[in-house]
């Protein structure tokens, strides 16, 4: 897959592709079919094909440099500053305006090239445990696709790098007010921007645009049961500040701090002579200066997304 970031919306560049390293890709045009309505005979007619519907989810690894592009889709453009070469990137939730990008999956032994444009990111998952390496799932909707074709309209992409620098499961931890939480055994982390379809009628197939509704980011934190202390908070409505953290090094690192969260009252189920472990449903929101719901931060050597 390669992908560009477009300067006119719906409208894909002649150049700046870059490739986009997945895991799965399941990003596809689909379009239903319609059963005949008209009576007169028990036997219907032929069915119509409906507008064409395009999106899907890409699992993709969450590395040292691609996962900036993905960012910068799902959040908006960042603030970048340097040191030294290296590079810090800071995006930040809260944006209405979001880039568009061009995105074609390449199929060269076939071969077929298929590009979608106009698509944007809606949503960014990704799971948090003790082993592995780290990988999310960014859920895509794009305005239209065009035919494939048997040559590729992407030119010849750039790329982050032969083999991806991926940041490992090991490489994270988890903050609660700027200390490491005990005793976390996984945790998931959810940013949605809820892009809402606008169903204009075009007459090309391609839906009239992608406006973003009200965002949200959400989880679940598992813990294993030692200490009183966060259920106290949970069942007192104190707002917690929360950071999921990976590094590699000073030149390579992943920051995404929420500084308003709040936590669900588990139960705390005693499930055999193991043990007891409870988990919290979290939610975060925008603090309460204005200060946005969630500041991401990459570190890297990319100069610019």
């Amino acid at each position: 897959m390669a992908g560009v970031f477009e300067s006119v919306e719906k409208t894909t560049p002649a150049s700046g592709f870059v490739y986009l390293p997945y895991m799965t890709n399941g990003l596809a045009r689909r379009e239903g079919l319609l059963e005949d309505d008209i009576v007169g005979s028990r036997d219907p007619g032929d069915p119509d094909l409906d507008n064409p519907v395009c999106d899907g989810d890409i699992a993709i690894p969450i590395d040292v440099d691609a996962t900036g592009f993905w960012l910068k889709a799902l959040l908006g453009d960042p603030t970048t500053s340097e040191a030294t070469g290296v590079y810090s990137h800071v995006f930040r939730s809260g944006a209405w305006s979001l880039p568009s990008m061009s995105l074609e999956r390449q199929v060269p032994d076939v071969p077929s090239f298929e590009m979608f444009s106009g698509a944007r990111a809606n949503r960014l998952q990704i799971e948090m445990q003790r082993g592995g390496r780290l990988n999310g799932t960014v859920g895509v909707i794009a305005q239209g696709a065009a035919t494939p074709t048997p040559a590729t309209a992407a030119g010849t992409p750039g790329s982050f790098g032969e083999v991806p620098s991926r940041f490992m499961q090991r490489e994270g931890v988890a903050k609660i007010d700027g200390a490491a939480a005990a005793n976390v055994v996984g945790l998931s982390f959810e940013y949605n921007n809820n892009l809402d379809p606008v169903e204009t009628i075009t007459g090309d197939g391609f839906i009239g645009g992608l406006d973003p509704m009200r965002s949200a980011c959400s989880g679940t934190m598992r813990l294993r049961f030692f200490s009183e202390t966060l259920f106290a908070a949970a069942k007192a409505g104190t707002a917690q500040a929360i950071s999921l953290e990976w590094t590699k090094s000073a030149r390579a690192s992943l920051v995404l701090a929420l500084g308003r969260v709040k936590l669900s009252v588990p139960g705390r189920p005693i499930e055999g002579p193991g043990g007891i472990e409870a988990e919290f449903q979290w939610m975060a929101g925008r603090e309460a200066d204005g200060d946005p719901m969630l500041t991401a931060t990459l570190v890297n050597e990319v100069e610019t997304y």
